[in-house]
């Protein structure tokens, strides 16, 4: 049977709750989130070509498979990635500590001491000439709860802010992934375009070696002329030249892509192979990116977070209550700890009323909505950015395609007339320094090509980039913990 002190204890915790409940249903202070107007434009201001859709792993639409092992490599052992994937766990972390002050919190305690006061004390009490001593123990144990009533919606802006900041993490490493895996396509093409233009170059060099030994005989025999000899000597010292700093630039895009793909340069073992022509992409729609850029994503989650601290800010200048209580026994004898004489508690709400603080909230609520606005300006300049990107990439493969055209129609009337000398030649009509002459132009004309080649691939990662790497809005958000 209850006893009445135990029935008029239930009374004030079940006003307590009842209390909470009805505080609990308060307004939420602040603004809501709302995505800014896609004000993007009908179409690009370059031609955009029919192609391929990408995908999340779009490198695989080209069929490399040295690229393709590139990719998996950077994909898991890239110090970027690894960096990206801690802040999100960070962020993780934090939205678990956020969603944890809207609970209430339990904590238990034990304790027992004991107390014996002196018989040689200045103020020991004496009773027939001997010392009085006090000796006692006690005994407890209690449990506390304490709960902050979510009266106008701070800690629900509180979490609001902090999953969207677990969103911006989210997108922030998937915008890593994007330009990782652009990167190093980037650098491979690079280095497959180096080669083959070191290809070019030593076939160069050998025509003007071959030349040179004409020449030479030619002189020797007195059927040339010293001037010719130089002028030979100097076509093989230009071809040397032009040879001498291929190797430091197929260097360079090795430990660049060794650095991309977490590895050291001297691990790296690729087979060159010509360079054709790279197949179109598709760009689609400007109003499309939103949906396609996760960087585009991540400043729109920031505008979240930031439009939530608002809520935040302004929830500042309002009361806050606090419901605390405990409960527990306390006794001096370790035996009656846990019967009902023993038991105690003790339960009410605390309230915090803001007086003055100087202008700290208002300075408070005055940053959070310049915040705002910042956040907002920062999402209109990436987007900005984002279509300048996509635009610059179609703008430079279709030029590049346009100069390919004219190159190709050059290199054919340069390999023409190559054939026309050959046949002179063979004819006696020309001496072979003709011939080596007439090996200039298609020669000089298949290096510009393998150049322009590269630039076409540079140009097909730039837009691969820019899209977004084949990322997908639809692409599930981390879950908080």
């Amino acid at each position: 049977m209850h006893s009445r002190l135990e029935i008029k204890m239930n009374a004030k915790f079940s006003l307590s709750l009842l209390l909470t409940a009805s505080l609990a249903a308060c307004t939420t202070l602040g603004p809501n989130y709302q995505a800014p107007a896609n004000t993007a434009p009908a179409s690009y201001r370059a031609a955009s070509p029919a192609g391929a859709e990408l995908q999340r792993d779009w490198w695989l639409m080209f069929d490399d498979a040295q690229l393709n092992a590139l990719q998996a490599q950077a994909l898991q052992a890239s110090p970027t990635l690894a960096a990206a994937a801690a802040r999100l766990e960070r962020a993780r972390a934090s939205l678990g500590v956020t969603r944890a002050k809207d609970l209430p919190q339990l904590d238990l305690g034990a304790s027992a001491g004991g107390l014996r006061t002196s018989a040689k004390g200045a103020t020991t009490p004496v009773l027939n000439g001997t010392p009085v001593v006090f000796e006692s123990d006690t005994f407890g144990l209690q449990a506390s709860l304490g709960w902050e009533l979510d009266l106008w919606g701070r800690l629900k802006r509180e979490t609001e802010a902090a999953q969207a900041q677990l969103d911006a993490s989210t997108l922030d490493a998937a915008a890593a992934r994007v330009s990782l895996t652009a990167d190093v396509a980037a650098a491979y093409w690079q280095w497959r375009a180096l080669a083959d233009e070191a290809q070019v170059l030593e076939r160069a060099r050998v025509s003007r070696a071959t030349a040179l030994k004409v020449v030479q005989t030619r002189y020797d025999a007195g059927a040339a002329s010293a001037q010719e000899l130089e002028r030979a000597r100097a076509e093989l010292a230009s071809a040397e030249a032009d040879q001498s700093d291929l190797p430091r630039r197929q260097a360079q895009a090795l430990n660049l892509i060794a650095a991309l793909t977490g590895q050291a340069a001297s691990e790296l073992r690729l087979q060159a192979a010509p360079l054709q022509a790279p197949p179109a992409v598709r760009a689609g729609l400007p109003s499309e990116l939103l949906q396609r850029r996760p960087d585009l994503a991540q400043s729109l989650a920031l505008l979240h977070a930031s439009t939530a601290q608002v809520g935040i800010a302004e929830a500042a200048f309002y009361p806050s209550i606090r419901l605390t209580g405990s409960f527990g026994t306390s006794s001096k004898e370790l035996g009656d700890l846990l019967t009902a004489p023993a038991r105690l508690y003790n339960i009410g709400p605390s309230v915090s009323l803001p007086l003055f603080d100087g202008g700290r909230n208002r300075a408070n609520l005055a940053a959070a909505k310049a915040q705002v606005d910042e956040s907002l300006a920062a999402f209109r300049g990436r987007m900005l950015q984002a279509l300048r990107e996509v635009d610059d990439a179609l703008a430079e493969l279709q030029g590049r395609s346009a100069t390919e055209n004219a190159q190709q129609r050059a290199l054919q009337a340069a390999r023409q007339a190559l054939d026309v000398a050959h046949s002179r030649y063979d004819k006696g009509a020309v001496g072979y320094l003709e011939v080596t002459e007439a090996e200039r132009s298609p020669l000089a004309t298949e290096r510009a090509l393998a150049q322009l080649r590269g630039a076409q691939w540079a140009a097909t990662a730039q837009l691969v980039k820019a899209l977004g790497g084949g990322w997908s809005a639809t692409e599930p958000r981390a879950a908080g913990g």
